[in-house]
């Protein structure tokens, strides 16, 4: 009897042992073995498929992504700025060329010099046109409707502009054309025109070996539009909050989500497109929706700095990883900031690369 009863209680402590060494192995991989199995799999899946995004490694999600940026005339980086881009560059888009008084278009000066460069930098290089009018008085109308109503009433004015942007892209040895031509809001008429315009230029920068991009705003009417195959469609998905609104997030998962949705509904290639930064918003009389606050947009270099000047703290908010603070300025004015950082733009693209589409950056800082 003592020697069954022995045997049984030594049983009983091998048992109570190997309970015990389970428990610690399953806190030493993490404390969670079906987390651990379930980052296998995500492994596997992405070497499947380098779009989809490894929600554990958000900070590295855009880490060998095709991505497309542009460059603007006025705050023009260095030569050397892709190498520090988050993803691999794929297109780089020069913006702009804009309208002078005589409706012709312009290439400024410091912009050529920067294209020629960089023009033989490793990436597809877009001339931007954008319906913006510049005077040789230096004033200007952005996103001016009147011209694109001049330029693409019918046949005739269509194919002189499509021949001057065609030609101003050769003459400068871009790899394609982007158009960005805004607030057409739901001028019917004058969507009409501009689908056929795109429709005929597409046809020509086909026939002389350049690619075309055209950028479409996110209140665009997508119900009584149709875009047909040929160019890449690249959708903003940002402007939620800005200049017109109080104070919040360019974009959030839900914004981008119905954005993709939208745009599911032609069968085109498509891009969508991310913005770096954020807008300052301060109280006093200025033009925003509630008709109290001035807007001025800031980049994410500039919203450190002043968390730095003015000792803010910065909070995330959860919903769409954009950070924000509040502060009161020398001149006892209080500001409320909302900008995007690494993790807000990684998180964003996460919703955008799982549907399979590539990222656009608006824009290099």
């Amino acid at each position: 009897m003592k020697k069954g009863l022995i045997n049984k209680i030594i049983i009983f402590l091998i048992i109570v042992l190997a309970i015990f060494l389970m428990f610690l192995f399953v806190n030493k991989v993490g404390g969670n073995l079906f987390s651990a199995l379930f980052k296998n799999n995500k492994e596997e899946v992405i070497e499947e498929d380098s779009n989809v995004i490894d929600m554990d490694n958000i900070q590295n999600s855009l880490n060998g992504v095709k991505i497309s940026t542009w460059v603007t005339y006025w705050d023009l980086p260095s030569k050397t700025f892709f190498e520090n881009m988050p993803g691999d560059l794929k297109n780089v888009s020069y913006f702009a060329a804009n309208f002078n008084e005589n409706n012709e278009l312009v290439v400024l000066d410091k912009l050529k010099d920067f294209y020629n460069n960089t023009k033989n930098s490793n990436y597809k290089k877009y001339l931007t046109t954008v319906n913006d009018v510049i005077k040789s008085d230096g004033s200007s109308i952005q996103k001016d409707t009147e011209v694109l109503k001049m330029l693409l009433y019918d046949k005739s004015s269509r194919e002189n502009h499509i021949n001057e942007i065609v030609n101003l892209a050769i003459e400068y040895g871009f790899d394609g054309i982007e158009i960005d031509y805004e607030r057409l809001k739901k001028d019917m008429i004058l969507w009409e025109n501009f689908i056929t315009f795109i429709n005929e230029l597409y046809s020509k920068a086909s026939e002389k070996g350049l690619d075309l991009r055209v950028v479409l705003e996110p209140n665009i009417p997508f119900e009584n539009l149709n875009f047909e195959k040929g160019p890449t469609y690249v959708m903003m998905c940002y402007n939620l909050h800005g200049g017109f609104s109080g104070p919040g997030e360019k974009s959030n998962a839900e914004f981008i989500t119905s954005l993709i949705e939208e745009m599911n509904k032609y069968e085109v290639k498509k891009d969508f497109a991310l913005a770096t930064g954020g807008f300052d918003w301060a109280e006093g009389e200025g033009s925003s929706a509630n008709g109290n606050e001035k807007v001025v947009s800031v980049t994410e270099k500039e919203a450190k700095s002043l968390i730095r000047e003015y000792n803010a703290e910065a909070l995330r908010d959860e919903e769409s990883k954009y950070l924000y603070f509040k502060y009161t300025d020398k001149d006892n004015i209080n500001h409320e900031v909302w900008y995007a950082d690494n993790e807000t733009l990684n998180y964003l693209a996460s919703f955008i690369l799982k549907e399979g589409y590539d990222v656009s950056l608006w824009r290099v800082e």
